[in-house]
Parts: structure tokens; C-alpha cells; sequence
């Protein structure tokens, strides 16, 4: 398994931190700048066929479930759920905006993740939804639509 593919969801304390209202956007582009390469190559490599993606979807989820089963006990399942959080918050939207066959492989990425875990299934989203998600609060109260965003990118 390409150690790159594996960082992009693993090294992942950089990227949740800055999973916020304000920090989303300019996080999401870094993190693309990153790791888009890697999986691009990853992808094309495979040659587009449905069976070599499923292989590498497979791949990747087998090495993260070792990377869980190497943590201590008590810590597996904080891991396991920040390890998640990338693959739906950064890997997936990125995934999704590549050409021309990593929607594909994000697809099938979310289908046997939810093979192995269907308890844990996720849905992927694209980058606008997800950034769109994000409410404007103001001491814990949502401001109406009508208030002006200060942070808000023009």
C-alpha cells in the first residue's frame, strides 16, 4: 500500500482541527494540493476497471483496519472514528471533484466500507455541500439568513 494514499486519511489531527466554518475551505484546497497527486496516480493505475478499484478500495480499508488493530485497546475506536471523519470530510469531496475515474473509486471506496461495516456506513458528499452545511452562529444561536456573514468569502 502507497504510504501517501495511507496519510491521507491516517496523519489526520492537521486536517479535523481546521473542520470548521472558517477553516474548511482553505483546509479542503491544502489537503487536495497534497494528496490528489497520490490518488490520481493511484487511480490511473488501476486502469479504471471496476475489479482493479474494488482491489485498491480493498486494500486501502485492509491496511486501515491494521492501523487500528496496532492501537492500544482503549484508543481503537477513537481512531477509528477520527480515521472515518477523513475519508467522509476531506478524501471522499476530493475524490468526487477528480477525473475522470475517482468518483468511481470514491463510490466503491463508500460500498465496501459499508460491506465491512454496515453498521458504520457513511454517504459521501461534495465539497459545496458539505462547506454549505456550516451554520453561522453566534454564541451557540443561529443568525438569520438576512445577517451578514463577516468571515464569509466574497
Amino acid at each position: 500500500m502507497n504510504p501517501e494514499l495511507l496519510a491521507a486519511i491516517q496523519d489526520n489531527s492537521a486536517w479535523l482541527e481546521r473542520f470548521n466554518r472558517r477553516d474548511y475551505a482553505g483546509a479542503f484546497r491544502a489537503y487536495t494540493e497534497r494528496f490528489a497527486p497520490a490518488y490520481t496516480e493511484a487511480v490511473r493505475a488501476a486502469g479504471g476497471e471496476e475489479t482493479a478499484l474494488a482491489a485498491l478500495a480493498d486494500r486501502l480499508l485492509d491496511a486501515l483496519e491494521a492501523g487500528w488493530k496496532r492501537q492500544r485497546v482503549w484508543n481503537r475506536s477513537a481512531v477509528r472514528v477520527n480515521d472515518k471523519q477523513m475519508v467522509v470530510e476531506y478524501l471522499s469531496p476530493m475524490l468526487l471533484e477528480l477525473e475522470p475515474d475517482c468518483p468511481r473509486f470514491a463510490e466503491l471506496l463508500r460500498d465496501r466500507w459499508a460491506a465491512r461495516w454496515p453498521k458504520d456506513a457513511y454517504r459521501t458528499a461534495s465539497h459545496a455541500k458539505i462547506l454549505g452545511g456550516f451554520r453561522f452562529t453566534i454564541l451557540g444561536f443561529e443568525m438569520p439568513k438576512s445577517f451578514t456573514d463577516p468571515d464569509q468569502e466574497q
